[in-house]
């Protein structure tokens, strides 16, 4: 037995058991609500931990999930429908509902499958709650689906087309994109697509592509002129690709020749420019070999890892300097009614809406970064040449990987970017925001015009590759991300029914039914003591009162109870919290009374570096003239637990 197996092994058996007392108490929570159905629940337990003896952990974390995505199909369709899934074996021939969780599908749904008129929205809740309380939980994927998910990477990539010479070219003359990019109704790429559609869907479409040209247009026009000289340049926090571990990341240790066409290393790689007349002699711009991004598996789920790229170091320098312009950009305009980059609220909120009146359809992607193509994005921003250029100068075009053999180690990418890129959310974001417009306004037969284009706000939103867009509109819509090399997730897309599922917020009838997610055990770590914190509190929340009790209990006695308002770390409490059993003290020189509790920090130890590039440092992240600052080379940031003493008011906010 290899490393990883005997390792996951005992961590499988440590899941197993925990989630098994978690599952007691979630039964246990639904008892109370539900009273009458205390023996059916006490017999769901016991089908579940039998079948949890023979399969495993994979129960709690895969099949229960997937049992809870066949719920809200059947919940969207107004339907229950047989799937054959663990746990779903009919009641009877004569009852086509499961016999785990009976008691609840009962209160929903009709025994021959048929969504109940009068049907109880908490029980909905409660079994959305039990199937799905362990989805997100953060176990380590295995060798083998991480590289089946790189293999997965690497063939969506081979399906796109190769970008345009504009995106392999360093040629700063306007030329290339006036001659590349004069718009999607235009553009030979998409007529043959179009034309593969049947008569009605290709003329739709051919409005559509006219319309998306305007719209994109519009779009560019409201960002305005970018100039690199008016937006911060920062790095970003993850990881470089030139290095494994802390690194200084102001000492560039390559700056390549597209980047330099638009990013000219002497006005924004330096302090100042006898800083760059020092140092120049010694760095070399080698245009021969562009650097590479560097691809990292990070938990998702427990069926598959998310592949990030860390991206060469001045690459996401200037990519950040891009991102600081598309954020003020879209919230100073009207483009904020449609996307907010640091803002899940809107999307949110629509969701509710179209569950609650069905006007709304929620629409995901599958590996929407994955699928933007160069071509798409060269058509978007055709009418800001110096932002296309920047965009194309910060643009990695070469991927490392040694996560499989099964892939070549080194790929060049078709795809405009990765996920690791600061640009890629923004980018894809309005591209969609773009097509979606276009499918409204193609529909209902609208003029493309600013006006028609602002009246769609509180109808459509877009928060990456989650869409919120009128159901009218919704097919062409689909079609046209076809068109443009994008694939739908149907399995998380909803368009009929009161199911409506968008940015973390499940919505069934307009009531929220999301669920409160168990991640991981306490090991007496700093970053597991918040997340079961948190989960707690999360429980606690939806008045989950058994489960949240049972994960509080696995904490350390001096986690503190803190009011709900409360900013203090601590367990969420809806009365006064208990804090008899604490320290106490008056604080003389503050007047005030304290609380001795456990907290939570993070440190964050900077190496000094031996040159000038600290000055670099000073001005990119522009410190608070009254805070601690040092400069130097960043470690990962460190949780600590540790005693503090804490205002009693803070601790009681109402």
């Amino acid at each position: 037995m290899g490393h990883f197996e005997g390792f996951n092994l005992c961590m499988s058996k440590c899941h197993v058991r925990e989630l098994s007392r978690v599952y007691e108490c979630l039964f246990g929570d639904a008892a109370y609500a539900y009273p009458t159905l205390q023996v059916e629940f006490e017999r769901d337990l016991v089908r579940l931990l039998v079948l949890v003896e023979r399969r495993g952990l994979r129960v709690f974390l895969e099949d229960l999930p997937a049992v809870g995505k066949h719920l809200d199909r059947c919940l969207a369709g107004g339907q229950y429908n047989l799937s054959g899934l663990p746990l779903t074996k009919r009641f009877s021939n004569r009852v086509v509902i499961p016999k785990f969780l009976r008691g609840l599908y009962l209160l929903v749904f009709h025994e021959n499958g048929l969504l109940k008129e009068d049907y109880d929205v908490q029980a909905v809740f409660f079994l959305r709650q039990l199937l799905y309380a362990a989805k997100k939980a953060t176990v380590q994927c295995s060798p083998e689906k991480v590289s089946n998910e790189v293999v997965e990477f690497f063939e969506i990539d081979s399906l796109l087309p190769e970008p345009d010479g504009f995106w392999s070219t360093t040629d700063l003359a306007p030329s290339p994109i006036e001659e590349t990019y004069c718009g999607y109704s235009k553009s030979p790429l998409y007529a043959p697509r179009v034309e593969s559609v049947g008569p009605h869907k290709r003329s739709q479409l051919s409005v559509l592509l006219a319309k998306l040209d305007f719209v994109s247009s519009f779009v560019t026009t409201t960002l305005g002129s970018y100039d690199p000289r008016d937006w911060s340049f920062r790095h970003g926090p993850g990881a470089v690709s030139e290095s494994i571990g802390p690194s200084n990341k102001y000492c560039w240790k390559s700056w390549s020749d597209t980047l330099e066409t638009e990013f000219p290393i002497a006005d924004y790689g330096f302090h100042s420019f006898a800083s760059w007349a020092d140092r120049c002699q010694h760095f070399r711009t080698d245009g021969s070999r562009e650097p590479s991004s560097r691809m990292v598996a990070v938990p998702k789920s427990y069926s598959k890892p998310r592949l990030i790229a860390a991206e060469p170091g001045a690459n996401q320098f200037c990519q950040q300097n891009l991102w600081h312009y598309f954020g003020d950009r879209t919230s100073d305009s009207w483009l904020g009614g449609f996307v907010r980059f640091r803002d899940q609220s809107l999307n949110q909120n629509l969701c509710s809406i179209g569950a609650s009146d069905g006007t709304l359809a929620t629409v995901d992607l599958s590996a929407a970064s994955d699928r933007v193509t160069c071509h798409f994005v060269g058509q978007l921003f055709r009418s800001n040449p110096r932002l296309l250029r920047a965009l194309r100068s910060t643009r990695t075009r070469f991927v490392e990987q040694t996560l499989t053999p099964r892939v070549p180690r080194l790929i060049a990418l078709r795809k405009f970017s990765t996920m690791g890129n600061a640009c890629t959310f923004p980018v894809e974001s309005l591209a969609f925001l773009s097509v979606a417009i276009a499918a409204v306004l193609t529909v209902r037969r609208l003029k493309a015009s600013p006006q028609n284009v602002k009246d769609l706000i509180g109808q459509v939103a877009v928060f990456g590759d989650d869409i919120v867009i009128p159901v009218d509109s919704r097919e062409l819509f689909v079609d046209a991300l076809e068109v443009f090399h994008f694939k739908v997730n149907a399995g998380k897309s909803y368009w009929t029914g009161k199911f409506r599922e968008s940015c973390g917020v499940d919505s069934f009838g307009g009531v929220n039914v999301t669920p409160a997610y168990w991640k991981t055990i306490y090991d007496g770590k700093p970053g597991t003591l918040a997340s079961v914190a948190e989960a707690s509190n999360n429980f606690y929340k939806k008045f989950l009162l058994r489960t949240s009790a049972y994960l509080a209990s696995q904490l350390p006695e001096d986690v503190p109870q803190v009011a709900m308002r409360s900013g203090v770390f601590g367990l969420k409490a809806r009365c006064k919290p208990f804090v008899s059993h604490l320290k106490m003290r008056v604080n003389l020189d503050l007047q005030r009374a304290e609380f001795r509790v456990m907290s939570l920090s993070a440190t964050q130890n900077r190496t000094p570096v031996g040159d000038d590039s600290a000055i670099l440092q000073y001005f990119t992240e522009a410190p608070d003239p009254f805070s601690k600052w040092s400069s130097g080379i960043s470690e990962r940031p460190r949780m600590r637990m540790r005693p503090r003493w804490v205002p009693q008011a803070d601790i009681l906010a109402q």
